[in-house]
């Protein structure tokens, strides 16, 4: 019957050549990356934020436009981490947040808001998100924040 399939060769992920804006993520060379789903209801932020996350060779698999879009892409293409926004038509995200953790409990999801209370960041962190960054910080903070969930660890800022 043959001989039993080997492993995958991972090729090394030590590259020092990102700008300085970039030199937080360390660059994924398999075949797949970090493949990423977007939710948010502005085209422009959608825009913006795949813009930003393919400048530091991360694949964003898709885009959503509302909550209940967002846990069908989810569910469907299975992405390395979501990106959601609170605030969307129909279900919002955080609503969202809880029917994708039925179907995916351990992908890694970062809120993206313009809303910064402590009320929604304790919400944030209830619905089994890890990590909170809001709209009006840096893009910088957005990078660190999606390196630490592709870390497996967690970034909650206000």
């Amino acid at each position: 019957m043959g001989e039993p399939a080997k492993p995958p060769i991972r090729p090394s992920t030590n590259s020092s050549n990102f700008d300085s804006i970039h030199t937080t993520l360390q660059p994924r060379r398999n075949k797949h990356g970090l493949r990423v789903l977007i939710a948010d209801d502005y085209e422009a932020v959608r825009i913006g934020l795949s813009t930003l996350l393919k400048s530091v060779d991360i694949e964003v698999c898709a885009q959503a436009t509302n909550g209940e879009e967002a846990v069908e892409k989810s569910i469907q293409l299975r992405p390395d981490l979501i990106i959601l926004d609170i605030s969307m038509p129909g279900i919002g995200g955080v609503e969202a947040a809880r029917q994708i953790r039925v179907f995916l409990p351990d992908v890694p999801i970062l809120f993206f808001t313009m809303h910064n209370t402590p009320q929604l960041f304790e919400i944030a962190k209830s619905v089994g998100a890890q990590g909170f960054v809001t709209k009006d910080q840096m893009a910088g903070r957005l990078i660190e924040a999606v390196d630490a969930l592709r870390n497996r660890k967690t970034f909650f800022t206000l």
